[in-house]
């Protein structure tokens, strides 16, 4: 790879190495072959001439696309497969296409086509593009998927609620989960020893699914059941994408609210049990300098009365008079 090549994609979240999937499948090619390219995630997706992340710059000349930059890669010597038998190159790509059928509509109908999960997508790649793009930016994502859910799920977008047919989609996506973790069993790649573009497609649809925090995502608790795949997905991450890995939240820091749709259901825990010991607290105080402050008054008036007091009264008999006594 020639010096001075940049890849440009979208920053991660919830410790993704990024929050879209073209850039993620980039970013396993680039980090499984070891090719030496600078990886800038503060990026306009403007500037790459197609409106869209992920591209890789080389001088003036701009590979946009997944399929333009592993062309570029194979080309330079970095070709993901080269350790394959050719019988399972085949494979690899049959199964490419397998889980390409089952998992990309499910992807973009919970990421871009449900309701309540695009307020959450929006704002992800919102934060992510440069101010005004980012007013309308995001939606160019819903409209290609708006396309992609009419052709593979059988129905619009534009229809009521009801009348989606997610049952379809999940299930099918689900079935696919079963197959996944099967065939990958206790190896560390799907085809054995060695790492495969199949395994960045998979990284790459299941470590979003799993990880983003999302309204409704029923796949989510389905992919938890497969420890096998749970630990492909962590072990991915942890080793190949520690830099690139990337979580905004903090829960340590004073301004973070439980209700942010961009916290996980731990950090939220973890957020709602620390303002109530915050509020506990807060309360024990006010009472403890209360009660303090009405001993230390009840001390000082207590005090002030055994300034005029001189101990018990004596009386003379002298001063009684008989007459009294009588």
């Amino acid at each position: 790879m020639k010096l001075g090549a940049v890849l440009y994609v979208y920053k991660g979240e919830f410790g993704l190495p990024s929050i879209d999937f073209e850039c993620c499948r980039v970013l396993c090619l680039i980090k499984f072959t070891r090719c030496p390219v600078e990886i800038e995630t503060n990026s306009n997706p403007l500037r790459s001439g197609a409106g869209k992340l992920p591209y890789l710059q080389i001088g003036d000349e701009k590979f946009v696309g997944y399929r333009q930059i592993k062309k570029l890669l194979d080309r330079e010597g970095y070709p993901i497969d080269h350790e394959l038998r050719l019988k399972d190159r085949h494979l690899s790509e049959c199964f490419a296409n397998w889980v390409f059928t089952n998992l990309h509509v499910y992807y973009h109908y919970y990421l871009y086509g449900e309701p309540n999960n695009f307020d959450v997508t929006r704002a992800l790649y919102a934060k992510r593009t440069p101010f005004p793009f980012n007013f309308y930016y995001p939606s160019t994502y819903q409209k290609d998927a708006h396309d992609i859910i009419s052709v593979m799920g059988g129905f619009d977008l534009d229809d009521k609620l009801e009348h989606h047919n997610v049952d379809y989609i999940t299930n099918n996506a689900k079935k696919c989960i079963n197959v996944l973790s099967k065939r990958l069993g206790r190896n560390m790649w799907f085809f054995g020893d060695h790492y495969s573009e199949f395994d960045a497609i998979v990284f790459s649809y299941l470590s979003i699914l799993f990880k983003i925090n999302l309204p409704t995502n029923p796949i989510q608790n389905h992919i938890k059941g497969c420890p096998n795949l749970v630990n492909f997905i962590n072990r991915i991450s942890r080793d190949i994408f520690k830099r690139e890995a990337f979580n905004s939240i903090n829960t340590s820091k004073d301004n973070a609210s439980p209700n942010d749709p961009m916290l996980t259901a731990t950090e939220r825990k973890f957020l709602e049990s620390e303002k109530k010991t915050k509020i506990l607290a807060g309360i024990g105080a006010v009472l403890a300098m209360g009660t303090f402050a009405a001993l230390k008054i009840f001390y000082k008036k207590f005090s002030s009365s055994n300034d005029y007091y001189d101990g018990p009264i004596q009386y003379d008999d002298d001063d009684i008079d008989e007459e009294d006594m009588d």
